[in-house]
């Protein structure tokens, strides 16, 4: 019961953030560099790696809510989708982003620090504590590299029609293709190497 109960708050916690924030992004152009449109805001937003990584946490705990024994391949590379992206967007942000990024209200300062610092710590430590392991494999690890490489063709494709990028380090406008796609080969190493680590974790661990 309260791993349920554990599992149910970060998922809610996260969809109230994403949630509110999506409301935000519907409703209010915050940067001048933004789509102009609601629709292409929300798809700018949804782009960013930072939700779809808290977002296919959330999905996982949901998941383990309501069937903590599932074992399905689906679900093993969406949870560990989730553990290693927030945890590459806590590094990435606290690391080179939080400088130059500044919330325009106090509302969105409580969800970029969510998102960026409160629930990575929830879900790795829910993930360390918790479980369930016994749950990483080599097929598991493919299935989440195939995804990243499928999220970044979207992004600079994305990026080659409307010239918006999600994060600096890959605005190929402002820096070129060469830094962009080094920085984004950078981030797709340390992703494989996190993939990795959580496995020898995972393999340590009793099945729970």
């Amino acid at each position: 019961m309260l791993k349920r109960s554990i599992n149910l708050f970060i998922a809610l916690f996260a969809i109230t953030v994403i949630g509110i924030e999506s409301y935000i992004y519907w409703h209010v152009q915050l940067r001048p560099w933004q789509p102009a449109t609601s629709i292409g805001r929300l798809i700018f937003y949804y782009s960013f790696f930072t939700v779809l990584s808290n977002f296919m946490l959330a999905l996982s705990c949901f998941w383990l809510t309501f069937n903590p024994g599932c074992n399905r391949f689906s679900f093993k590379v969406i949870r560990l989708n989730g553990l290693v992206g927030v945890i590459i967007t806590a590094l990435v942000y606290n690391w080179m982003l939080r400088a130059i990024h500044r919330p325009p209200n106090l509302i969105l300062t409580f969800t970029n620090e969510s998102l960026h610092v409160v629930l990575p710590v929830l879900g790795i430590l829910s993930w360390l504590i918790l479980g369930p392991f016994r749950r990483i494999n080599f097929k598991v690890i493919i299935g989440s590299f195939l995804s990243i490489l499928v999220y970044g063709v979207y992004i600079f494709v994305r990026g080659y029609y409307t010239n918006q990028y999600p994060y600096p380090f890959i605005n190929v406008t402002r820096i070129g293709y060469p830094k962009a796609l080094l920085a984004a080969s950078m981030v797709v190493v340390l992703f494989i190497g996190l993939t990795f680590f959580l496995w020898c974790i995972d393999r340590l661990r009793e099945r729970k």
